[in-house]
């Protein structure tokens, strides 16, 4: 049995925490002791986690601050694989693998695109060094999607050789399950769309609030998620005077209801990884109407099969396509089916249990 180390900074509501979650509660107990390394014990999907998986508690705020802590815990705790996720904790990670157990295997699972992330921060130019001087300290790297694995080695110089691919997993048992609660928001008079994810510049979601001023009073919008742009989305709502057209209802710890019940995802994002969002909303069987940003999401969708991919940024495209198309023509079993062949838990699970043994 080996023993492994999940670090993660916390359990808050994002796609990287949820796929940690799943991956501590069904790694098979036979083949791994596993130990749940959190920077600060919080965040909903702490209410996911099966009991017998143990927490460790770092009571830091921030991964730098936690490193000191975390350098005496693996130490001490001597695991045979140590698997982290989330660009700057990576990098930490990487920095200790060089004083630590030659003995120890590091696996990092990348939850972006770094080249596109990194630009969006003042710290981008130290971000691209580091990433360069140490990412190839790895062991293993995880990329979510073949874009992700071309953007870690065109701008990083990472070893191709060092990276796999594995999509995220989807819980399909689960989300059935949750998906039949019932809800009382939506107007089956009306086009019910959905949106879900953080509020922040990324998620473009100001986007879909231009859209709903252009689009008749058929069509409403349902945006799930809570963030630092919440009170800037609302101002802009109220001032285009759609307040009876958009609902901004924060985080939900089960969104798969709304996906149940909604007639179409949106995804409006500059950029995504792997986006679980467009995996769940499928595995609801709805289609997803996305702008064909940067990342993977043109890996996940088919056009007229599980979604349509709009080009990048045409707003009017991604209006003319809500007004013309006949959502009639998308078979629901169809896109569920898609999803459980290609990212069904048992199948995701399986290639990850394959790749931490190697």
């Amino acid at each position: 049995m080996k023993k492994l180390m999940l670090i993660v900074p916390s359990m808050r509501g994002g796609g990287s925490e949820r796929v940690m979650s799943i991956l501590a509660n069904n790694l098979d107990r036979n083949k791994f002791d596993i130990t749940l390394v959190l920077l600060k014990n919080e965040g909903p999907y702490l209410d996911d986690l099966k009991s017998d998986i143990k927490i460790i508690d770092l009571n830091s705020n921030k991964a730098r601050y936690g490193i000191f802590k975390l350098f005496k815990l693996i130490r001490t705790s001597k695991p045979d694989i140590v698997f982290s996720t989330l660009g700057h904790l990576n990098i930490l990670i990487a920095i200790l693998k060089l004083f630590l157990s030659k003995d120890i295997k590091y696996i990092a699972r990348e939850s972006s695109i770094p080249s596109k992330s990194h630009s969006k921060t003042g710290k981008g130019k130290i971000l691209k060094i580091l990433y360069k001087l140490f990412y190839n300290k790895f062991d293993l790297i995880i990329s979510q999607s073949e874009y992700m694995k071309s953007d870690l080695i065109n701008h990083y110089n990472i070893n191709e050789n060092k990276i796999s691919i594995i999509n995220n997993p989807v819980d399909i048992k689960k989300i059935n399950y949750l998906s039949k609660e019932s809800i009382e928001n939506f107007d089956k008079n009306k086009i019910n769309l959905l949106a879900v994810g953080r509020l922040n510049k990324v998620k473009r979601f100001n986007l879909l609030i231009n859209l709903m001023s252009k689009l008749n009073d058929s069509f409403h919008l349902t945006i799930v998620g809570s963030g630092y742009e919440e009170n800037t989305l609302r101002k802009k709502i109220k001032d285009l005077n759609l307040e009876k057209s958009i609902d901004l209802i924060g985080f939900k710890s089960n969104p798969y209801k709304y996906m149940s019940n909604a007639d179409i995802l949106l995804m409006s994002s500059e950029y995504e990884g792997f986006p679980n969002v467009v995996l769940e909303a499928n595995a609801c069987g709805i289609p997803v109407f996305g702008f064909n940003c940067p990342g993977g999401i043109s890996e996940i969708i088919e056009d007229g099969v599980n979604g349509i991919l709009i080009e990048n940024d045409n707003l009017d495209l991604m209006r003319k396509t809500l007004n013309s198309y006949d959502i009639k023509n998308f078979n629901s079993l169809v896109i569920k089916q898609k999803i459980e062949e290609r990212y069904s838990l048992e199948s995701i699970i399986s290639k990850y249990e394959s790749i931490i043994l190697k």
